[in-house]
């Protein structure tokens, strides 16, 4: 059958169902799947375990799942299941951030640009390299340099860490752009890439929140 929703540089012009359809695509994605299990090991550790990085962790798991899914199979409800945990995931994420550093007026309005970036992009349609898919990214950018300003008053230690989130997704965000053009150099293309380096983000994220005040208290040694 023809491809629908997003194609990246390997998408065969016929899906067979063969999993893996893409098969760097589909590999890589269990590198967010890692990271989503290396969050809750370190979350499971603290006490009492945070039920909100809990979640966090368990949506990591999930998109990673979906995306290993997606791309091995691309399929509508596979597709789903990579992209819905991914936004609620960084939604919550960025509240929660927002919420030690900024006023409650200004975080709505930081989740206003995040969460109806992705709405607007199934209606419209925009003439960039990359589409939507590329705006969305610049939004996420924006929103962690302004939290990144934000919390360095605040918290120097998750200032880095959440300055470090924002480096791996700007890096992510360029392997996602170059796809198409990787193309001519490289048969399976960038967005492999894309998912190393953005969950590697991820990944960031949950330890900057952790810093923040959201990890609770580790158990000692003795413990």
């Amino acid at each position: 059958m023809q491809p629908f929703g997003p194609t990246y540089c390997e998408t065969p012009a016929l899906i067979d169902g063969i999993f893996p359809v893409e098969p760097w695509n589909a590999i890589s994605s269990f590198v967010i799947v890692a990271y989503g299990l290396l969050t809750l090991a370190l979350v499971i550790r603290l006490r009492p375990p945070p039920w909100l990085l809990l979640l966090l962790g368990s949506l990591l798991v999930l998109n990673g799942a979906g995306s290993v899914l997606w791309h091995g199979l691309r399929t509508r409800w596979a597709l789903t299941l990579d992209v819905a945990p991914a936004l609620i995931l960084v939604a919550l994420a960025a509240f929660l951030w927002a919420r030690k550093v900024a006023p409650l007026w200004q975080v709505a309005l930081m989740l206003a640009l995040l969460v109806g970036t992705p709405f607007l992009a199934r209606y419209i349609d925009i003439p960039l390299p990359g589409g939507w898919a590329i705006l969305r990214g610049g939004v996420l950018v924006l929103a962690g340099i302004w939290l990144v300003a934000r919390t360095l008053p605040v918290n120097r230690p998750a200032a880095l860490t959440g300055a470090l989130a924002l480096l791996f997704a700007l890096v992510a965000l360029s392997a996602r752009t170059l796809d198409a053009e990787a193309c001519a150099h490289v048969a399976q293309g960038s967005h492999f890439l894309w998912h190393i380096f953005l969950s590697t983000a991820a990944f960031m994220l949950m330890l900057t929140l952790m810093r923040l005040g959201y990890g609770g208290v580790r158990p000692s040694p003795a413990a």
